[in-house]
């Protein structure tokens, strides 16, 4: 099996989940193997996609304009007394 599509993965990450406690020398057990390492290798390949880093932030939003506990993180610039 070849990942190639996010619901393929989601797929087989949730196919992961309920057979992660097979016994050990079992048919789940070799197909949990077999699954953990197609999406090791889909994580491999896409980690870029979900990147937060500086490089990849190309919007407005500086991190003083992020919300922080559902409160805009500037909230004092826009209090004048």
């Amino acid at each position: 099996m070849t990942i190639t599509s996010h619901a393929e993965y989601r797929a087989a990450v949730e196919r992961a989940a309920a057979i992660s406690d097979a016994t050990d020398g079992s048919e789940g057990a070799d197909e949990f193997t077999r699954l953990t390492s197609e999406i090791r290798q889909w994580d491999e390949a896409h980690k870029g996609d979900n990147a937060h880093g500086p490089d990849a932030d190309q919007s407005l939003l500086r991190p003083d304009d992020l919300p922080f506990s559902g409160l805009p993180g500037n909230l004092g610039k826009l209090h004048k007394d």
